[in-house]
């Protein structure tokens, strides 16, 4: 009787275990992407699409597909940003905690919309609006009351222990002048570990600042451009880090 019973107990525990990782993984995808759909555009003030969630609760391995931000208002292309596939792998524990660790996130064959005038970019047009949401959720979290801390909600830490950008595609466009550039690499390690709370607004601002680096020190190394195209590239070379 007692093998039977513990049997079944194994059964349901296997059983369980079944419906979490199909039912549970299933529905919590649903919920990311209907949450990234509506929070995103809260942050970046722009519109955020994606297409496709794929997470496994178990292993903490997360896979979007059709990731598209908009372009901030006044500027010309559709999309900032169309990023195909990101593969993220984190702690599985740290999902329901205050302090979600991100182990590794990368990001395959981006492309990018880069539009710079002659006083800012969509780039740094996102980076304020997203600023702008930090420091209005900060504002919130202030204003709650001591004597209640758990109530009050506060934004999760979100620490990323490693950012790889693969073959980033980025065109540059200046008032009707523009070159497309590759950036074979982007890695940046440990976003967010140091310096205290930082959320996902934080570590966004900080990629972008990194990214908007990186663009300008592949146009500075593009010297060799010649004929129509490097006159172009020299056009465009000429407004950065100014």
């Amino acid at each position: 009787m007692i093998k039977k019973l513990l049997s079944l107990v194994g059964i349901l525990i296997i059983a369980a275990i079944v419906v979490i990782y199909f039912f549970g993984s299933s529905f919590i995808s649903k919920t990311i992407k209907a949450g990234v759909e509506k929070i995103g555009p809260q942050v970046t003030q722009t519109s955020v699409e994606l297409n496709d969630v794929d997470l496994s609760i178990l292993s903490g391995n997360l896979s979007l597909q059709g990731l598209y931000i908009g372009n901030p208002d006044g500027f010309k292309s559709e999309h900032l940003f169309a990023l195909g596939q990101i593969d993220i792998d984190m702690s599985p524990g740290s999902i329901f905690s205050d302090k979600i660790v991100i182990n590794k996130i990368h990001i395959r064959q981006p492309e990018m919309s880069y539009e710079k005038t002659l006083t800012s970019s969509n780039i740094k047009k996102l980076q304020k609006n997203i600023e702008a949401f930090s420091k209005a959720e900060d504002k919130v979290e202030d204003a709650q009351p001591e004597a209640a801390p758990e109530a009050s909600g506060p934004s999760k830490q979100v620490v990323i222990s490693e950012l790889i950008i693969e073959d980033c595609k980025v065109f540059v466009g200046l008032m009707g002048a523009g070159t497309e550039i590759i950036i074979p690499e982007i890695i940046i390690n440990d976003i967010g570990e140091e310096g205290g709370k930082q959320s996902m607004a934080d570590a966004l601002n900080v990629i972008l600042a990194e990214v908007l680096k990186q663009v300008g020190e592949t146009l500075a190394k593009s010297g060799d451009a010649s004929g129509e195209e490097g006159g172009v590239m020299d056009s465009v070379k000429g407004l950065f880090g100014k």
